[in-house]
């Protein structure tokens, strides 16, 4: 790869191999020498006006960079966004999802599906070190509302909360801005809004999805707020809680508790909370294969519960 400069082989190699013809020049590689390197199969085409370097790994960040590299006034959106920051709940897809301004022309490329937008804004795009443009958190949810169900788009949501990606404030504003009956996913993004209102977020999807459906079930649970004082002297925050009656939940549903170590601290856990005057529900992973049928077995018990702390 001796024809490319210093300059052209820093950018590949921190921006997933990917080039534009423009940035090719401003690196010192001159046209003559960009087809010599096309011929010898250093460079191959990739979109009209970028190339990937033929020594570099064809993974789904590369072909995000390559599509922002085609489109640098669009941004990577909808599951490919939410794929990019790593969020619960997204789809299986095969094409990349970006944001073009609408009327854009000659948008065909093979594994893209193209969102035309009248709407695009400074605050809507993020631009990372490697090249890729995503949209920002915010309208990143608001594009999700379009291709997820209620529950998921909710449980995707909280997660971007939780990470301290976006805030409730952020969410309402783009709502206002882009909330309109004929834009895709608006009625689904405003009801999730209101469904999200200013409660605690969910750690996890099973944590959401049981909530939801003990809420339905006219359970007064409150999510991830409830922390109890232990007799050991430490505290416990209960995933979900319902504090009148000291009866809660846990979700037993990540790794770390299938092992011999987990099971220990979990056991414990549980027994220090019972002395601590607090009937605790556990739940596996397994018993969400069937949520609503564990709802209605925990909605039984928390009567149960509410009866004998009322007797």
């Amino acid at each position: 790869m001796a024809d490319l400069t210093p300059n052209a082989l820093r950018w590949l190699a921190d921006h997933h191999g990917v080039i534009s013809t423009g940035m090719l020049r401003r690196c010192g590689v001159g046209e003559v020498t960009q087809r010599r390197l096309l011929q010898r199969g250093i460079l191959r085409t990739a979109e009209r006006g970028v190339f990937t370097v033929a020594s570099s790994l064809a993974t789904f960040e590369q072909r995000c960079a390559v599509v922002c590299a085609r489109h640098p006034a669009g941004f990577i959106t909808g599951p490919s966004g939410g794929k990019l920051l790593g969020l619960r709940r997204m789809p299986p897809m095969t094409a990349i999802h970006v944001a073009v301004h609408h009327g854009v022309h000659h948008l065909r490329s093979a594994g893209v599906r193209y969102r035309q937008t009248t709407t695009i804004r400074g605050v809507d795009r993020v631009t990372r070190p490697d090249g890729i443009t995503l949209a920002s958190p915010a309208r990143l949810s608001f594009d999700l509302a379009a291709d997820l169900a209620p529950l998921d788009l909710l449980s995707a949501v909280e997660q971007l909360i939780e990470l301290g990606y976006v805030t409730s404030d952020e969410l309402v504003a783009i709502d206002r801005r882009l909330g309109h009956p004929a834009r895709p996913g608006s009625g689904n993004f405003a009801r999730m809004l209101i469904r999200l209102g200013s409660r605690p977020v969910g750690e996890s999807h099973p944590e959401v999805a049981l909530a939801e459906a003990l809420e339905r079930r006219g359970v007064p649970i409150e999510r991830q707020s409830r922390v109890v004082a232990l007799p050991n002297g430490r505290s416990a925050r209960i995933d979900l809680a319902v504090p009148s009656v000291q009866w809660g939940i846990e979700l037993d549903v990540h790794p770390e508790h299938r092992t011999l170590e987990g099971h220990a601290r979990d056991a414990a856990r549980a027994r220090y909370l019972h002395r601590a005057g607090w009937q605790i529900e556990q739940v596996s992973e397994r018993d969400m294969d069937d949520v609503e049928m564990l709802a209605d077995e925990l909605a039984a018990l928390y009567r149960l519960r509410a009866q004998a702390q009322s007797a």
